[in-house]
């Protein structure tokens, strides 16, 4: 284990640690709000309504 160096802002080495810990589950949690509210905005299929008609192919109109 590392010895207890006190840097010259008083800081140890498992303040570091703490602080390192922190970041990382404050990063984790905007990726997970953030991927959450992309889910939650996604767009769903566009399902024709009842009684409309999809057309897929051309319409041509004889004159």
């Amino acid at each position: 284990m590392p010895k207890m160096v006190s840097t010259k802002y008083g800081w140890q080495w498992r303040d570091y640690v703490q602080a390192d810990a922190e970041c990382d589950r404050y990063w984790q949690a905007q990726k997970a709000e953030k991927r959450s509210l992309i889910e939650a905005t996604k767009k769903s299929p566009r399902v024709a309504a009842q009684g409309e008609k999809k057309t897929s192919g051309k319409i041509y109109i004889p004159f």
